[in-house]
């Protein structure tokens, strides 16, 4: 279900339903076969520890051995957990190399001027105060909007819709599929231009029709005139003309603003002008260059990021519970046993030691099933991506500290446990029945 959903044919809703529902039942598959995993990976996970403590190691191992169906289950939601951790970790990494790619490929202008929200419209008349500006050769605009194609193609669909100045091109770097750089300033108000993965999944090619309706109402019917690479970049599904965005969508501010810089000029002192002119005019918006564009980017997805990891913070916490009730109910089972193991000579800190053992390496479970799975999701769902330019980027330091936080997971969720099973009395422990 998975495969087909990422390279299949069908609707886009279809698809994700069937990929969602597909890594639902691969996590299922794999909980249910876990058991059978643990004794090789309770092996690799302990291998450091009983080379480390010897022999309180090795019976740590043995113990997170003995049971492993209830080793698994206990492990099982710590690599749900770790799965999504570790499959988002990889995708902002992928998207963050992607976008930086993006604004080296699509950004031949100098500075861009946007909202200080990374996506709001700025002020009208940003874009004339910027033109008076020392140094400034030209100044290309974009604005935006959505809509929903209602005739020609699959009706229904949202789009992204823009709109750019003529002189776009002078700005941003656009690969052609059909037309050229006078098809945008050529482009009448009867006319779009439209991305390649628009066209495809719409059966549409130059001189074919389509009809939209705009949030205003407006149903403004439009004839293919170009066709461009979707490349993840600055434009979207659909390019009109300023006129008709103004006319159909009720939209009259800029999203972005493409400054370029006369030949010779300095950049930095021209985005020190535009700095002092135009964020004093406009509060609402900064003047970038291109490193401090892809800083701004990054930090929007890493904005995303931290609260999807805030998310799954409580699914890891729940998981911990598990491994400590799973601990507590272990060493009430193996009461007779800890105390036979304290008459030979075993001291409480070593009791304690090996349960804190007995959780990392349940712990380590988990979290490399989970590390696993999550590689091998966001490896899947790149594939499909790669065609819209998806660079993916394996971040192999954050996914080895990930792997090392589950392990002091295991040791935060034993503290109780171990301290517990090093208490216990001795004489109390070896009549125990």
């Amino acid at each position: 279900m998975v495969l087909l959903g990422l390279f299949g044919t069908g609707g886009a809703s279809t698809r994700a339903l069937l990929i969602g529902i597909g890594a639902l039942l691969v996590v299922f598959a794999v909980s249910l076969f876990s058991p059978r995993l643990v004794p090789p990976l309770a092996a690799v996970a302990g291998w450091p520890l009983e080379r480390l403590r010897h022999l309180t190691g090795r019976l740590a191992r043995e113990n997170a051995e003995r049971n492993p169906g209830r080793t698994a289950v206990t492990a099982a939601a710590l690599m749900i957990g770790v799965t999504l951790v570790a499959f988002v970790t990889v995708f902002a990494a992928g998207l963050k190399s992607t976008v930086a790619q993006v604004v080296d490929e699509n950004f031949a202008g100098g500075l861009v001027i946007q909202n200080t929200d990374g996506f709001s419209p700025i002020p009208n008349g940003t874009a004339k105060a910027a033109e008076q500006v020392p140094g400034v050769a030209l100044v290309a605009t974009i604005r935006g909007a959505e809509a929903k194609l209602i005739e020609g193609g699959r009706p229904g669909a949202k789009t992204k819709v823009d709109a750019p100045s003529p002189n776009i091109g002078e700005t941003v770097n656009i690969e052609w599929q059909e037309g050229g750089p006078d098809t945008l300033r050529s482009l009448s108000d009867e006319e779009a231009v439209v991305s390649d993965d628009f066209a495809g999944d719409n059966d549409l090619g130059v001189g074919d029709r389509f009809q939209l309706l705009t949030q205003t109402g407006a149903r403004p019917r439009l004839r293919v005139a170009g066709e461009f690479d979707s490349k993840l970049g600055v434009l979207g599904s659909v390019v009109v003309t300023q006129a008709v965005m103004a006319r159909d969508f009720d939209q009259t501010q800029d999203l972005t603003d493409f400054v370029e810089v006369e030949e010779g000029a300095s950049a930095e002192q021209v985005q020190e002008l535009l700095t002092k002119g135009v964020e004093l005019a406009f509060p609402v918006a900064e003047v970038l260059n291109q490193e401090e564009l892809k800083e701004s980017r990054e930090e929007q997805i890493n904005q995303l990021v931290m609260l999807v990891y805030a998310l799954l913070v409580f699914a890891i916490l729940i998981s911990l519970f598990g491994i400590a009730n799973t601990l507590a109910l272990s060493i009430h089972e193996r009461t007779r046993e800890l105390g036979m193991l304290r008459a030979i000579g075993m001291s409480r800190r070593q009791v304690r030691t090996m349960i804190r053992y007995e959780a990392v390496i349940t712990a380590l479970i988990g979290g490399i099933l989970g590390l696993v799975l999550g590689l091998i999701f966001a490896t899947l769902i790149a594939q499909p991506l790669k065609d819209e330019g998806f660079t993916l980027s394996y971040p192999v330091v954050s996914l080895v500290v990930l792997l090392v936080l589950a392990g002091l997971a295991g040791v935060l969720a034993a503290i109780l446990p171990a301290r517990r099973a090093s208490r216990l009395d001795v004489l109390q422990s070896l009549q125990y029945e």
